[in-house]
């Protein structure tokens, strides 16, 4: 009886170790938890962020403790005012503030783009008093405007939805000034919902090819209100084709180009520098796919 229950024992030990290893071996490996060094590929078989159209990319700004483009091309960075490195949605991001921005001498490539991309993670909280800019190529001939920028709008209610505007010109249209506004002049159904106080990845893509702008939240592509995809050259309607930027002359982040002071008009009281956190500011010199997208916005997600 004794040899039995010894028997029965080792048994039930071996069933045991055997069904923890099974089970260890089937259990399905979320794809944000890979094992370091041998991560999944994503749809479109990428295994890391810039394993996405590198040849296109022209400008990578992942503010891991400095203002350097990775790319090495956008050069004489500087900031100003009060600005700091704190825990991005990868590594380390720049943290913006009431009086902070970073302003490069050299645009580099950015100055001679004909398509587009925009790629950004933001973490912020609603502001009033006026609209954030987030990035701008500043022209130097005295306009109003720089030549392509991204700003955020107030939100003094309760809604999370953010107004995100896009503007670029194409300096030898008869009509220069382009903006791309999720708003639809006042539909704020265009504008995205739950924006605020987590990190949310933007994307602004034009193509010279088709004459479009498109616009991603988190990897997916929002509605733009009608009209506004297609964009124009003139009233006739002819179709804006490549971009052709005017005196591109310094790059700014955080900021508009009026924060820099003369040559490029005083900044009015709405023109805010931005205030909540950037990470992974990326720019191409094509309008990625939005498989492209898609997988850009998993990999950075996930930290690679």
């Amino acid at each position: 009886m004794n040899t039995n229950y010894k028997t029965l024992t080792a048994s039930l030990l071996i069933f045991i170790v055997t069904s923890v290893l099974v089970t260890a071996c089937t259990k399905a490996e979320l794809d944000n938890t890979f094992k370091a060094g041998d991560p999944p590929p994503v749809a479109g078989g990428f295994v890391n962020s810039n394993d996405i159209s590198p040849s296109n990319l022209v400008a990578h700004f992942a503010f891991e403790g400095n203002v350097n483009d990775t790319k090495g091309a956008v050069t004489g960075g500087t900031a100003s005012g009060t600005t700091s490195f704190v825990a991005g949605r990868k590594g380390q991001a720049y943290q913006g503030s009431t009086n902070g921005f970073i302003v490069y001498a050299n645009p580099g490539p950015i100055a001679t783009l004909t398509s587009f991309t925009a790629s950004f993670w933001i973490n912020t909280n609603k502001h009033d008093g006026g609209a954030q800019g987030v990035f701008n190529l500043a022209k130097q001939d005295g306009s109003f405007w720089g030549n392509f920028f991204v700003m955020i709008e107030g939100n003094n209610t309760s809604s999370n939805r953010m107004f995100m505007k896009l503007h670029f010109e194409k300096n030898t249209a008869p009509f220069t000034e382009h903006w791309a506004e999720p708003n639809g002049f006042g539909a704020v159904d265009y504008r995205p919902d739950d924006m605020y106080g987590a990190w949310r990845h933007v994307v602004w893509t034009y193509d010279a090819a088709t004459s479009k702008v498109r616009f991603f939240v988190n990897g997916q592509k929002r509605d733009l209100p009608p009209g506004t995809e297609d964009r124009k050259a003139d009233p006739a309607g002819t179709p804006l084709g490549a971009l052709n930027f005017k005196s591109a002359t310094k790059f700014v982040i955080g900021a508009y180009q009026n924060q820099l002071g003369a040559p490029f008009n005083a900044p009015e009281p709405w023109m805010l520098p931005y205030t909540g956190k950037l990470d992974e500011f990326r720019i191409y010199n094509k309008a990625l796919s939005e498989l492209e997208i898609s997988a850009l916005n998993i990999l950075e997600r996930q930290g690679r």
